[in-house]
């Protein structure tokens, strides 16, 4: 069977979901869901139990089964960030691939909202009848949730914080043995961390409120619940009046009431209070009046993303990523001119060496976001101000990347300056080969875009480029005297010489005027 036919597993501390996809179209051939639950031991900071990761080598045996039944050759194993944090994760990592075989690449909560994300906005870009201009996707994992806000249906943020349903309900069993009034205490605890949410991220703060609608992700135990309590003739969205009603019928149920008149499985019963307070507050603080549900995954993402790579969809997310890099440059104060005019001439110079670096579509982002961030870290110091930028990057969710490609970018930035790789061993002998060759790859571009503007004041406006062996040739065009231009960028090139085995030279052509 060709490679249009792609399979993508994840396992997370629910359990495992398998999806195989005809790439071409994204009609799915098989969905299977396995649920094993993981979550008690990671979330109580214990080592997942033998028995349970037994328990998904067996599962994921049966899903690689199926795929070979397909005959899909094509398919990843990937793990969710929360299972990624369980003390044993290595070890799970290990016996998955001594049972099946398969390496598990594991995600970023970015990544997770990323590819979540992506189903639901599809669906909700194809409506004409919602009123709400501002959509909210709000993914409820166990332990996290992530607020994505998208005006008139294009990306503006997205935020996540360390708030889920199994935390909320472990504090809410401690507030019942202390607080006369352990909802009111729970529901200012939730509202602190929603506040939370909001700082540093000013672009997403509703200033003056308008209609909106939240789709939740994420919460299908929820929806099976709100249809059997509103009646199978009434299931879909419903407005937020309908849910908070809802939530204060439901406020005091008793577990019986919950397990038996509302089919609620056994082990959701404790999560049900929490996860509706929290929808509630969400629905406040985006002042929405509708409410939906989205059984978007993380899996529908992964074979979207995998069709783009083959080249079967262009349903390309990416251009998120680099508004979340704006976003973030905007917070910390960096001058936009500058900042437009170097990612202008860093992803020139990236198209047209391709010939030297042989890279491809997914380091050229890597770079535009390097490129947009590498002067962040003026917004602590201006004095090794590189230094400052790697940290921010380090410690900053950018939707889409994955830790290992926030920390290339990182490197990237604290490349871009005075020290180079080569200067830095001690920083930069902890990494894979493969990644040092990429990091310089990219810095040594970085670094001479910078100092065709190291002064700021953008006197080039365009550059070519060619390749001369043992030369690159750039020519800019400018009137303006270049002399301090030219001392920096001899400066600068000298690691691209390192980099790539070739000469940088600076060229100065003048410009026209009408």
């Amino acid at each position: 069977m060709t490679d249009k036919y792609y399979g993508a597993i994840i396992v997370n501390v629910s359990g495992l979901e398998l999806l195989i996809v005809n790439l071409k179209n994204l009609k799915t051939l098989e969905r299977v869901k396995k649920d094993i639950n993981l979550g008690d031991d990671v979330y109580q900071n214990k080592p997942v139990s033998f028995e349970s990761v037994d328990r998904v080598s067996e599962a994921l045996t049966g899903f690689v089964q199926i795929l070979n039944d397909y005959g899909v050759t094509n398919y990843t194993l990937w793990g969710s960030q929360a299972l990624s944090e369980a003390i044993n994760a290595d070890f799970i990592a290990d016996q998955l691939f001594l049972h099946t075989g398969l390496t598990i690449r594991w995600l970023s909560t970015s990544q997770e909202t990323y590819y979540r994300n992506q189903k639901a906005y599809v669906d909700f870009s194809k409506e004409k009848d919602s009123k709400a201009n501002a959509i909210f996707l709000v993914g409820i994992t166990s332990g996290n949730t992530v607020i994505t806000e998208f005006d008139d249906r294009k990306f503006v943020s997205s935020t996540d914080f360390a708030l889920g349903p199994i935390k909320i309900a472990e504090d809410l069993q401690s507030l019942r043995q202390t607080a006369p009034n352990s909802i009111g205490v729970l529901n200012d605890y939730i509202d602190s961390k929603l506040n939370d949410f909001y700082i540093g991220n000013p672009s997403s703060v509703i200033h003056e409120p308008e209609p909106s609608k939240i789709i939740l992700l994420g919460t299908l135990p929820m929806k099976r619940m709100i249809d059997r309590y509103r009646g199978d003739q009434e299931q879909g969205g419903l407005t937020a009046k309908a849910f908070n009603n809802m939530v204060d019928d439901l406020v005091d149920s008793s577990d019986q009431y919950l397990i038996e008149q509302l089919k609620v499985d056994e082990s959701y019963v404790p999560l049900v209070l929490p996860e509706l307070l929290l929808v509630r507050r969400v629905i406040r603080l985006t002042n929405a009046t509708e409410i939906s549900f989205s059984d978007s995954g993380v899996v529908d993402g992964l074979v979207n993303n995998e069709a783009v790579i083959k080249g079967y969809s262009k349903q390309n997310f990416t251009s998120q990523t680099i508004t979340m890099a704006n976003n973030l440059a905007t917070h910390y104060g960096v001058e936009q001119d500058h900042e437009d005019l170097v990612t202008k001439f860093t992803l020139h110079l990236f198209d047209q060496l391709k010939p030297l670096h042989k890279l491809g579509n997914r380091e050229r982002v890597l770079l535009e976001v390097a490129s947009i961030l590498h002067d962040v870290g003026n917004y602590i110091g201006i004095h090794e101000h590189y230094l400052h930028s790697e940290y921010i990057i380090q410690h900053s969710e950018i939707i889409g990347l994955s830790d290992a490609e926030r920390r290339t970018i990182a490197a990237v930035a604290r490349y871009h300056s005075s020290t180079t790789p080569s200067e830095d061993l001690s920083h930069f002998q902890h990494l894979t080969a493969d990644n040092r060759r990429l990091i310089s790859k990219l810095a040594a571009i970085l670094r001479l875009a910078d100092a065709l503007d190291d002064d700021r004041q953008q006197k080039i406006k365009k550059i070519s480029v060619s390749v001369k062996a043992p030369k690159v040739i750039i020519t800019v065009f400018s009137n303006a005297n270049l002399a301090y231009e030219n001392w920096i960028f001899n400066s600068k090139s000298q690691f691209f010489t390192e980099a790539y085995g070739f000469k940088a030279v600076l060229k100065q052509r003048s410009v026209k005027t009408k």
